[in-house]
């Protein structure tokens, strides 16, 4: 038997890993670190709402991750990037309102 297929084999053994490991593919957030991508980008402004690396990683945010990311956005400091204006929030949350269907 190969080696490569333990962990495999291992899955189909014990249900507690597969639960495991379902639940993780399951959740519905952005991992952390495509958070922290989106703001990266964010501070160039509004227009990076047009990029596609962008949207994707907006599409990517649970609704949680949208409201803490839109506050991060609002209260930005002025040596990293100026703040966002109700306007520019609007239209990130109409980004990923429709790409969820809202």
């Amino acid at each position: 038997m190969s080696t490569s297929r333990q962990p495999e084999r291992e899955l189909e053994r014990n249900p507690d890993i597969e639960r495991a490991y379902a639940e993780l593919n399951q959740r519905n957030h952005a991992a952390a670190s495509t958070v922290e991508a989106l703001m990266y980008s964010l501070r160039r402004g509004v227009d990076e709402l047009t990029k596609p690396d962008t949207q994707r990683r907006l599409s990517e945010l649970s609704e949680d991750q949208l409201r803490a990311v839109c506050e991060r956005l609002q209260n930005f400091k002025p040596e990293i990037a100026p703040a966002w204006t109700p306007e520019e929030i609007e239209a990130l949350t109409n980004i990923w309102s429709a790409v969820h269907g809202h």
